[in-house]
């Protein structure tokens, strides 16, 4: 008999699965094959630092939020989309002046829905 649990996560590492009730979390992800995850925040604040990870062509973040705020830091040459539905919530992408190399085969897309929330997207300050 098999362990199929073992074998559709092959490395547990590259997905994140995040749950934020009055909370914070902070995490460095270094996963050099990050597929996605899943983030949920409830009045809450998750941050995650991906510039010591990378993607192999697309990856999928999908964060539900209501009252809370998820900060992302992407490496510069990531590409990030949004197929996020935004109830009186804002979402900011403050890498757009810095970016000069954008790699096509990095995609990280944020999807979910977010409800007086907010998402920032920030590249590391050095």
């Amino acid at each position: 008999m098999t362990n199929t649990a073992s074998s559709f996560f092959a490395n547990p590492t590259d997905c994140i699965d995040s749950n934020t009730l009055f909370g914070e979390v902070k995490k460095i992800i270094i996963s050099k094959d990050f597929k996605g995850g899943k983030i949920n925040n409830v009045f809450g604040k998750t941050e995650l630092d991906f510039t010591s990870a990378d993607i192999q062509g697309l990856a999928v973040l999908d964060i539900s939020e209501t009252f809370g705020e998820t900060i992302i830091i992407v490496p510069e040459d990531w590409r990030v989309e949004t197929d996020q539905t935004l109830i009186m919530a804002t979402y900011e992408d403050n890498r757009q002046a810095g970016v000069q190399k954008i790699n096509p085969n990095k995609v990280l897309i944020i999807t979910g829905c977010s409800i007086f929330a907010s998402i920032k997207i920030i590249r590391r300050q050095y």
